[in-house]
């Protein structure tokens, strides 16, 4: 009996200094929670799982003054433009045309760049700083800028290729890698260059940066042609992807693109420009479409792919395709590439102004980013994050489905009926709402089917409730019905 009793003083003691361990320890979390004004937003854990709003042209500090509103619409990155000097005018372009890897212009001191950092990390969100490496300021004959720093002045012989101006619509690969883009070429493989780049990024790496657009990135040559520059910035633990507009040796008949492009992502992710640009051209077109990106189905993983409904090339540079579509037209787009699964889409803010001319750094663009149909998109990626994907393409709808919901996008109009089928829907069984307009849709056997809202874009997830099943009604004039 004694002993019985003994046991259960030790039991009771045991218990207690659980339940005190489980208080103190839910008591400290909670406080530290408090303290730091941290909140959970959903958003991925890596740049390369969520998507990125690109804050083109926006100085450092009206990003920070929005991280709360970037980080409620589902944004896990934000991407800055170059923060290297220049002695340019207020013209956007000319962010582009650096002195050398000198930090602090316009958009932000170095200061200013730490205190950004450290503020979005309370949010969950990562920082991209675009880089300038391939090129310095002066002209395509290769003068170089008055203000260039010296050390390029002095090593002009070495630091450059020297090779001369490259051509309209160049297709020679080593053209692309060695002649001037309007710009003196530097000679990336040349270790004092590569070493400078290298202390620039690092910098940027104290900064608390998480990631490096590199732009012009195709510019840069590849181990295969003898130059390390990629090896050396792989190195660097950052996020980092790359600027390849169409194909990195154009249509260079001894060139091998696939194999290029595929070598480039073996050290940093890259842009897939032709299928943004081709899917956008079918959406808007009211076309069916492929769903593999260009360069994935050509080996490229999908976790090295970045898309874009819309780039600041774009919509910025003469001539740009988007500059002057509807806004609505380039959310259609970006729903189903910001949705896709193992990869990731860019969001551009656009700026107010439309001529290349009139478009000046330090000017806030729009905030369009925090409507409901973008951040409801964003929203769905994180969520969906290691499920699988089914696409599905018609002149009607495009249809991105999870394994637990889906984004559908009517190509034609809103505020209409939608009835879609497939046996492939990956989609579970059940009644959702949409994120977007509230409205309720239902998913049974393959049919996903509700009212989509004025925007043109629905997206659902997490059923609330199982379906076993669903009675289609009469359609009016509105309502459409497909199936495959």
């Amino acid at each position: 009996m004694k002993k019985r009793f003994l046991s259960l003083i030790l039991v009771i003691c045991m218990i207690v200094s659980c339940v005190m361990s489980i208080g103190f320890s839910a008591s400290a979390e909670s406080v530290d929670a408090a303290s730091t004004g941290e909140e959970d937003y959903g958003l991925a854990q890596n740049c390369e799982d969520g998507n990125t709003l690109h804050c083109f042209n926006w100085t450092l500090n009206q990003i920070k003054a929005e991280l709360p509103n970037i980080a409620e619409a589902g944004f896990t990155s934000v991407q800055t433009s170059p923060l290297q000097t220049h002695s340019g005018s207020t013209k956007w372009y000319w962010l582009y045309q650096p002195n050398g890897f000198t930090l602090g212009n316009e958009i932000g001191s170095y200061n200013d760049l730490k205190a950004l950092c450290t503020e979005a990390d309370k949010y969950g969100i990562k920082i991209i700083v675009d880089v300038v490496a391939n090129h310095v300021a002066g002209d395509k004959n290769g003068n170089l800028a008055y203000s260039v720093e010296n050390v390029f002045k002095t090593n002009k012989s070495t630091y450059f290729h020297n090779a001369g101006p490259m051509p309209d619509n160049c297709n020679v690969r080593n053209e692309i890698t060695h002649k001037n883009i309007g710009m003196p070429d530097l000679n990336s493989e040349n270790a004092n260059v590569q070493n400078m780049v290298v202390n620039m990024v690092n910098s940027l790496k104290d900064a608390g940066v998480d990631g490096i657009r590199w732009d012009a990135a195709k510019h840069i040559s590849l181990p295969s042609e003898n130059c390390n520059f990629w090896t050396k910035m792989s190195r660097i633990d950052l996020y980092q992807y790359g600027e390849i507009l169409d194909t990195p040796a154009g249509s260079d008949p001894n060139a091998d693109n696939e194999a290029l492009m595929n070598e480039y992502a073996q050290y940093i992710g890259v842009t897939d420009s032709k299928y943004s640009t081709d899917f956008f051209t079918a959406l808007r077109s009211g076309m069916k479409y492929k769903s593999d990106g260009y360069w994935n189905a050509k080996g490229v993983a999908k976790n090295k792919i970045v898309y874009w409904a819309e780039s600041h090339d774009t919509y910025a540079n003469d001539g740009g395709m988007t500059k002057n579509e509807d806004q609505n037209t380039i959310d259609k787009a970006y729903a189903i590439l910001g949705a896709k699964a193992d990869s990731q889409a860019l969001y551009l803010s656009r700026p107010a102004e439309k001529d290349k001319e009139r478009i000046n750094y330090g000017v806030k663009g729009s905030t369009h980013f925090t409507s409901p149909e973008v951040a409801a998109v964003n929203h769905f990626h994180n969520a969906m994050i290691g499920t699988d994907e089914y696409y599905y393409s018609s002149a009607r709808y495009y249809v991105v489905s999870r394994e637990g919901g889906a984004v559908i996008v009517s190509l034609k109009s809103g505020d209409i009926d939608v009835s879609v089928t497939s046996s492939n829907f990956l989609t579970p069984n059940g009644t959702y709402t949409d994120e977007v307009s509230g409205n309720t849709w239902t998913v049974t056997d393959g049919k996903i089917t509700g009212h989509i809202g004025e925007s043109g874009i629905a997206v659902i997830y997490n059923a609330e409730t199982p379906s076993k099943e669903y009675v289609l009604g009469d359609s009016d004039s509105n309502g459409e019905v497909e199936s495959i």
